[in-house]
Formats: structure tokens, C-alpha cells, sequence
């Protein structure tokens, strides 16, 4: 595995600020040209800001904006927890192909994602929100996940997107409660107590709106991502709906679930 930690060179530029009377040269110098290639790739998959939107967060960046995240990272290595981490999750299931890992700060970043790079697959963590790392292991494992689904995949069919969606999130959610047992249920969803409540409560409600024919695929999958106020729906709410269907899977057929990872035929067909 190797670890790439491009967070370093934006702590770099945060340095350069009191001292650089053009906040945004020093950025592209210290941190966007070093590192343009994953910088651009991110952008593309993640268009949440246009170029000119990051100029102006740039020209706004103060270096205390970044104080207790620096002030985290200097007592709680993130690079020693993904290491720790990912020999946890290859002993359950080793990868065909050791993950490269990216740890980088940008402006709305996911926490951690899968995308594709250089081409192939890389694990990425958007560093700029975190407020603990108390979770990290069962986000890394999460992703580790991901990364596994994503290796030798071909494209998924548009008629199956949502439902790849779903089931590839609750098998990363599963998948990182068999690596890291002993938490609470709702920190493997990455959830708060109360939304996975809802989950619980509401699982007849969820089935509904998901496997009826009255909304369509692209609906839905805005539905995942945003919620519904109207129909009472939280947003990401249905990956409860993908955790279920995987652990009922797995213990009707008494599969293991590397059978999923390798199979993905089968991960399309049992949801």
C-alpha cells in the first residue's frame, strides 16, 4: 500500500499566506500544480466547484480556519490509522491489488470515496472536516471496501446503477462491522443513533418507495442522496435497505463475503 499525503503541501501554502500578498499564486504554486493531476481528477468526478468559486475559497482561506485540524493530525497520525487499518481488512480479505491511498484537503470534500485514477482505483480521504479520528478505522474499512468492488469492474449498466448503489453500500457498511466488531451499529452506517432509528422504524417504508415502480431510477438515486422531505425520507437513508439485503444474503446462503467482492454478478442478481 502506499499512502499519499498531499495535505501536507496545502499545511505548506497555509504557511506561505501571512507572508504571500497573492493568496492564490501561492496555492497553485505550494499545493494545485504539485499535485494538478489528482487535484483535476478529483474536480471531474466531484464537480461541486468551479474554478472560479475556488479561486474565491482560496482568496478567503485564513490559517486558523485549519488550527484544529493541524492541531489533530499532529497528535493522531491519520497515516499510522490507515496503515493499522488496512492490515486489519487485508487479513480478512486481501486485495488482488494493494490500494493507493490519497489524503488531501479541498473545499466540500466526501470524507472518503473511491475513484478512479491513473486508471485504477485509489482510496481518498477529504481531510478538512474531520473532527475526530474516531471513526476513521470503520471509514477506512468502508472504503477499503469500495476499492474491492471497484477492482476489474466494468462499467455498471444504467438500468443498474441504483441498485448497484445500494448494495454496494450496505456491503461496505457490513463489511467494515466484520473487521472492526464491537462498535454500535449506527457508527458502521456512519450515521447518528437517531437517523439509524428511523432506518429501523421506517424499513417498511423504505421498501416502498425502493422497490415499487413508482418513481424512477434516476428519482431514486437523487432520493439517496438528497432525502425527500415530502415522503419523510432522510437522505442515504436506503443504504439500510443494501446492509439488510447483504446480511440476509450471507446467512440464508451461508456465503462468505468475499463471494460478493469476487462474484459481482451475484451481488446485481440477490437484492
Amino acid at each position: 500500500m502506499r499512502i499519499f499525503s498531499l495535505y501536507r503541501d496545502f499545511f505548506r501554502f497555509l504557511e506561505k499566506v501571512s507572508t504571500h500578498t497573492d493568496k492564490w499564486e501561492a496555492y497553485c504554486r505550494y499545493y494545485y500544480r504539485p499535485h494538478r493531476e489528482f487535484l483535476e481528477s478529483f474536480f471531474s468526478h466531484f464537480p461541486l466547484v468551479d474554478f472560479l468559486s475556488l479561486k474565491q475559497r482560496v482568496e478567503a482561506i485564513k490559517k486558523e480556519h485549519y488550527g484544529r485540524l493541524k492541531s489533530l493530525i499532529s497528535v493522531c497520525s491519520p497515516e499510522k490509522i490507515i496503515e493499522e487499518s488496512c492490515k486489519e481488512c487485508t487479513r480478512f480479505f486481501p486485495p488482488l491489488k494493494e490500494p493507493h491511498v490519497y489524503l488531501f484537503i479541498g473545499f466540500f470534500s466526501p470524507d472518503g470515496f473511491v475513484m478512479d485514477f491513473q486508471g485504477k482505483p485509489v482510496i481518498c480521504f477529504g481531510l478538512e472536516r474531520f473532527k475526530d479520528f474516531s471513526l476513521f478505522r470503520i471509514l477506512f474499512a468502508h472504503e477499503y471496501a469500495h476499492f474491492l468492488l471497484n477492482l476489474g469492474r466494468r462499467k455498471v449498466p444504467d438500468e443498474k446503477k441504483l441498485k448497484w448503489l445500494l448494495i454496494s453500500e450496505g456491503l461496505a457498511t457490513y463489511f467494515s462491522s466484520l473487521v472492526f466488531p464491537g462498535h454500535k451499529l449506527s457508527d458502521y452506517f456512519l450515521f447518528s443513533r437517531d437517523r439509524l432509528n428511523w432506518c429501523q422504524e421506517n424499513e417498511n417504508l423504505l421498501r416502498d418507495i425502493y422497490c415499487s415502480t413508482r418513481f424512477s431510477q434516476e428519482e431514486l438515486i437523487d432520493f439517496y442522496f438528497k432525502g425527500n422531505p415530502e415522503l419523510d425520507l432522510q437522505p442515504r437513508a436506503a443504504k439500510y435497505l443494501g446492509f439488510q439485503a447483504v446480511k440476509r444474503y450471507l446467512t440464508q446462503e451461508k456465503k462468505n463475503i468475499g463471494s460478493l467482492f469476487y462474484d459481482k454478478k451475484t451481488a446485481f442478481d440477490f437484492f
